[in-house]
């Protein structure tokens, strides 16, 4: 069963979009909703099938580290999207090299990957 949604609780709405507004757009999403608490991303291609989003944490339901992959369509755009995280304010968590992938740290500690793999 495909997902519908994913969304990760971060510490700072607005320090966290300083990431992720340029990042996602990099990755052919765009803002689809957003408010002091909460932002919705959608793929460029069908904005209203928003697909990630970012939640402020509380004390009830606090910030945890996370795990996301997101796929680019081709090797140069893991490249392109890594370099961009990490001009945004994102840690090297494993450059892009020979493989197909890289990973950064959002300012949350999040481990953000993008790839490019073929699924078969």
């Amino acid at each position: 069963m495909p997902f519908h949604h994913i969304a990760i609780r971060v510490s700072d709405v607005k320090k966290s979009r300083e990431f992720y507004d340029p990042v996602m757009a990099a990755a052919g999403y765009g803002v689809y909703w957003a408010n002091d608490s909460i932002v919705y991303y959608a793929p460029i291609t069908n904005p209203k099938a928003f697909e990630f989003g970012l939640m402020l944490a509380n004390s009830d339901k606090p910030a945890a580290k996370s795990h996301i992959a997101f796929a680019v369509p081709s090797i140069d755009d893991v490249v392109s999207v890594y370099n961009i995280a990490i001009e945004s304010g994102g840690t090297d968590n494993g450059e892009p090299g020979s493989r197909e992938k890289a990973f950064v740290l959002d300012c949350d500690g999040n481990n953000i990957e993008f790839i490019h793999s073929v699924r078969e």
